[in-house]
């Protein structure tokens, strides 16, 4: 694995350039072939990772502009931002949605197709004192769990350091992804987001992104989503953000 120090802020977005920077957490990293752009969060960071996906007048804010208007109105601005997990029209997320400990949206166990329902699926979560984590989405709702912060999304990556039984090790399938995922030894929390290599095609396979995950140290990871996927950190007030349509939003503010 081989990081590589580049500019000071990073947009990794459709439609924008890439660069890179050390602050909050950011770096890009090269492993097995493929670049991926991660986002850190530590222990003492917790309790500042926030997930939105309706805004103050109870719509969805649909995009990073959105956010930034959202954020502008309280007198912030963002220094970290992601998609969150797979969602259906709406934009309404297609399974647990918990937001500064309300429920938006009830776990979602129904069967169906796509990668969402690739099962097992399962669910990220925060409590700011038990921790972050992620479990089989069945599980999670067995544990009387109550974070502050979930999402639902499919498939499961890993768990306990195990790969999804659905990967193939020779897939063809490389695609645009990101995850979410658990350091292991101490709770830091890895966002990550494989390098697109032009407006077609992405880089990455599920099982070679879970690889990955694992030689970060993480043994839970869970998929976020494909080829709509963004990460955006420290963006110039002047930015301009390509429009693009999400739900869940995870995000650093100051």
């Amino acid at each position: 694995m081989r990081g590589m120090k580049l500019p000071r802020w990073l947009i990794a977005a459709f439609g924008c350039a890439s660069l890179t920077s050390y602050l909050h957490g950011a770096e890009t990293v090269e492993h097995e072939g493929a670049k991926y752009h991660l986002f850190r969060v530590a222990k003492a960071d917790w309790p500042k990772l926030q997930l939105a996906w309706l805004g103050a007048d109870g719509r969805p804010l649909g995009d990073f502009n959105g956010l930034r208007r959202d954020l502008a109105a309280r007198g912030q601005k963002i220094v970290f931002a992601t998609n969150a997990g797979i969602f259906e029209r709406g934009p309404k997320p297609c399974g647990l949605t918990i937001c500064g400990g309300k429920v938006l949206v009830e776990l979602n166990l129904r069967p169906g197709e796509g990668n969402f329902y690739l099962m097992p699926n399962g669910v990220f979560f925060l409590d700011d004192e038990k921790g972050p984590g992620v479990m089989e989405a069945a599980e999670f709702g067995r544990s009387g769990l109550k974070p502050r912060l979930a999402t639902q999304s499919g498939p499961l990556m890993l768990r306990r350091g195990v790969i999804h039984p659905a990967f193939g090790v020779n897939s063809p399938n490389k695609r645009l992804r990101n995850a979410v995922g658990v350091r292991a030894k101490d709770g830091q929390i890895i966002f990550a987001m494989s390098e697109r290599d032009d407006v077609r095609t992405g880089t990455v396979t599920f099982h070679q992104f879970s690889r990955f995950l694992l030689h970060l140290g993480c043994e839970d990871a869970l998929y976020l989503d494909g080829d709509i996927s963004d990460m955006l950190v420290d963006p110039p007030a002047d930015l301009k953000l390509t429009p693009n349509t999400f739900a869940g939003m995870f995000y650093l503010a100051q």
